[in-house]
């Protein structure tokens, strides 16, 4: 299928990804060169790149794609495919944020499941969070697994196994607090089991 463009490269949507980036990074939810965040508009992709320093990224720096994978231009981070399946298969969805939450994928390891009910932030924007298996990073395999959870849960975000979290949104901030709500719910829930309170 073919997705044409709407319009021009827009500098401040670049501004804004990058942005968003250096926010996760500066929070702890991404190493210096991990994760990635994407925003759709008029068409077109803009996301972040691959193998660039998180703490100093330019808006110089971040990647446009068509939704049929081709590249305007840039370096595209390497989970690309994750992004464009998520912006194909889910309506209304204009932003895709994917962080490394350290107290997430530790509550993750230890099977701890998580109830946004433990935080009236995540239960208000998340409401609930899906679940991928193990799937190798970089793969259309992983795309679609992350694409066929959120779709089939309605939720907003999904933990992937042993990886990290995709939250979405209708905007580019929105999204980001979807991921931090998440990092947060699953701090408070291993502070919960650490205090003997269960879950």
């Amino acid at each position: 299928m073919f997705y044409p463009p709407r319009g021009p490269i827009d500098k401040s949507v670049m501004a804004d990804v990058a942005e968003a980036l250096k926010t996760l990074y500066e929070r702890g939810l991404v190493q210096a060169m991990g994760g990635n965040v994407s925003a759709l508009h008029n068409g077109l992709v803009y996301l972040s790149p691959t193998r660039v320093f998180r703490g100093r990224l330019s808006w110089m720096d971040v990647a446009v794609m068509r939704l049929d994978g081709s590249v305007v231009r840039g370096r595209p981070s390497s989970e690309w495919r994750m992004h464009i399946a998520i912006y194909r298969r889910l309506d209304g969805i204009a932003a895709v944020v994917h962080a490394h939450p350290p107290a997430l994928l530790g509550a993750d390891s230890t099977g701890l499941r998580l109830n946004p009910s433990l935080l009236m932030e995540a239960e208000a924007t998340v409401g609930c969070v899906a679940g991928v298996p193990r799937v190798k990073p970089g793969t259309w395999e992983l795309a679609e697994a992350v694409a066929t959870a959120l779709e089939a849960s309605g939720c907003r975000a999904a933990v992937l196994r042993n990886h990290g979290v995709v939250a979405v949104g209708r905007s580019l901030w929105e999204a980001l607090d979807m991921a931090e709500a998440v990092e947060d719910l699953a701090r408070i829930s291993l502070y919960q089991r650490l205090g003997g309170g269960g879950v």
